[in-house]
């Protein structure tokens, strides 16, 4: 006699299992950053994740996150980056020496790029910025040897010293009309 299996999932563990992991999540994202809060802002300190693809959100604990501080991701094991769309600041060195960070998109709301922020990132071979920089540090891309486009929009108009030095691979920049010497 043939028999069959009947039982069901438990539909109800079905439908809070999403609702856990929405409610954990915070603290996942969380556990991968120090970060100060100042005047009801976050700025990112330490990225203290184990590298690979890193979400940097838009707010927590309540607050926007707004910048990414000086150093903040320095050396780590990052491989991409998504910015959170309230960072306005991304600070000094804050991706330097991140061999391992391929591309880099900046979103239209990021307003101040640090000098020297993406030096060293070795195996990074784009970079687009967006509408909202003004202006680019010296150093930005410094011995970036991948490196092969830069696309640079209009809001920019000025460009640190020495912000491709070394970039051994660079065959492409889109530079916006409004850069002055």
């Amino acid at each position: 006699m043939k028999t069959h299996n009947t039982t069901r999932p438990n539909t109800m563990a079905v439908c809070i299992l999403p609702l856990v992991f929405l409610l954990v999540l915070p603290a996942v994202v969380q556990a991968q950053f120090t970060f100060t809060t100042n005047n009801g802002a976050i700025t990112i300190t330490k990225h203290t994740g184990s590298g690979g693809a890193v979400i940097i959100p838009s707010t927590t604990n309540g607050y926007p996150v707004t910048s990414i501080g000086d150093d903040a991701f320095e050396s780590s094991s990052v491989t991409s980056v998504t910015i959170g769309a309230n960072v306005t600041t991304i600070g000094e060195y804050a991706f330097d020496d991140c061999e391992s960070l391929t591309s880099v998109t900046i979103p239209n709301n990021v307003t101040k790029i640090g000098s020297f922020t993406f030096q060293s990132c070795t195996s990074l071979t784009n970079a687009i910025i967006g509408s909202g920089v003004t202006s680019i540090g010296e150093e930005m891309f410094e011995d970036c040897t991948k490196l092969t486009s830069v696309m640079i929009p209009s809001s920019v108009t000025s460009i640190g010293n020495a912000a491709v030095n070394d970039c051994f691979s660079l065959t492409s920049v889109t530079m916006g009309a409004n850069v002055k010497p």
